[in-house]
């Protein structure tokens, strides 16, 4: 009788084992074939970035991934909310406006959106920048100015409003020149359509501009003038002072600005396909972080951080649990953010009699 008992759990023992094993296959093979991810124009980093996290995805999942470069915040943004892409590559400043309703994303069809976020990356480090051999070191140089305004790019259109609202200005003090995207407003200034533009300290097309005959200079908002500060966070509630040493084209340290880049989705994404772009991110952290020097920072602790006050996806949160990164204060903090998105939604359709 005990030798049976013995062999029933030994058997027991051996097909739940086996079954942990199918269960998982079995999964993986309900998962699409092939996904998109949304990002931004062909040189940019995010270009870069996403192109590495395809790879991770492929080495790592049965799925294929196809990166779709856009030239706006809207064109990123609509695959993900018609079901057409599954994740896309945002700033933390883009993920703000979609979820809270700023920018191009206050108008009656937008409004505060159940975007989510999947991984916080890197810290991004961002000023106005100008050629080296103009008059503008301060945004209160940009009076009188030709500087870029995109059309359906309301973080970018937020980034120089906050500018010119730090030294107490307005649209009206400058001539706002349209163009058509982030990199074209940055190879403007390359070009002299424009007298400033904006980027980051990790964007491409700036290492040519401050190679070039006229040089760089990146724009200084000094962390002790608090009163432009507040100003400016009034705008752009995501920007925080930085200290940058020896940007592109300048020696010693300037004050910026910093938020995050990262991977965000739409709140009806799969959870499980969610959950296996995530896994795979960590798994094949090794695949992508030699691809450029910033993606060294986008490991697994990273990705839960200091993250922007947008609500995280459930299939990202039930990975991080698994990895043991996420902590019972998130959970509290998830709350927060949901209630707190709910609300805004709640009185968005309130306002405009929905």
């Amino acid at each position: 009788m005990k030798r049976f008992v013995c062999i029933f759990l030994i058997g027991s023992f051996i097909l739940t084992s086996l079954l942990v094993q199918i269960i998982p296959q079995a999964s993986a093979e309900d998962l699409p074939k092939m996904i998109a991810i949304t990002s931004y124009p062909v040189g940019s980093f995010a270009y870069i970035a996403t192109s590495g996290f395809r790879e991770a995805i492929e080495q790592n999942t049965p799925m294929k991934a196809r990166v779709e470069p856009y030239g706006n915040d809207p064109s990123r943004i609509i695959p993900l909310k018609n079901k057409e892409s599954e994740i896309t590559m945002l700033t933390g400043a883009t993920g703000v406006c979609v979820s809270h309703g700023k920018g191009d994303f206050s108008k009656k069809e937008w409004g505060p959106q159940p975007i989510r976020q999947v991984w916080r990356g890197n810290e991004i480090y961002m000023s106005m920048i100008t050629r080296g051999d103009s008059d503008i070191y301060y945004p209160k140089d940009l009076k009188g100015k030709r500087v870029p305004f995109i059309p359906g790019f309301a973080a970018g259109n937020l980034t120089v409003e906050s500018f010119l609202a730090f030294a107490n200005l307005t649209w009206d003090d400058v001539e706002k020149v349209p163009v058509g995207g982030f990199i074209d407003q940055v190879k403007a200034v390359q070009e002299g359509i424009t007298d400033a533009g904006y980027a980051g300290t990790i964007t491409a097309t700036v290492q040519e501009i401050a190679s070039g005959p006229h040089g760089l200079r990146w724009v200084q908002v000094p962390s002790q003038d608090k009163e432009g500060w507040k100003r400016l966070q009034e705008v752009s509630p995501w920007e925080l002072p930085a200290l940058v040493k020896d940007p592109p084209g300048m020696k010693g340290s300037v004050e910026m600005y910093t938020y995050p880049y990262g991977l965000w989705c739409w709140d009806n994404a799969s959870e499980d396909v969610i959950y296996h772009i995530v896994k795979a991110m960590h798994k094949g952290y090794d695949s992508f972080k030699d691809m450029h020097s910033i993606l060294k920072s986008w490991t697994i602790e990273q990705a839960v951080k200091n993250p922007t006050p947008v609500p995280y996806h459930e299939g990202a949160i039930r990975y991080f649990k698994e990895a043991g990164v996420w902590t019972a204060d998130m959970d509290k903090w998830q709350q927060e953010q949901l209630d707190a998105f709910n609300k805004r939604q709640a009185a968005f359709l309130k306002r405009i009699g929905k």
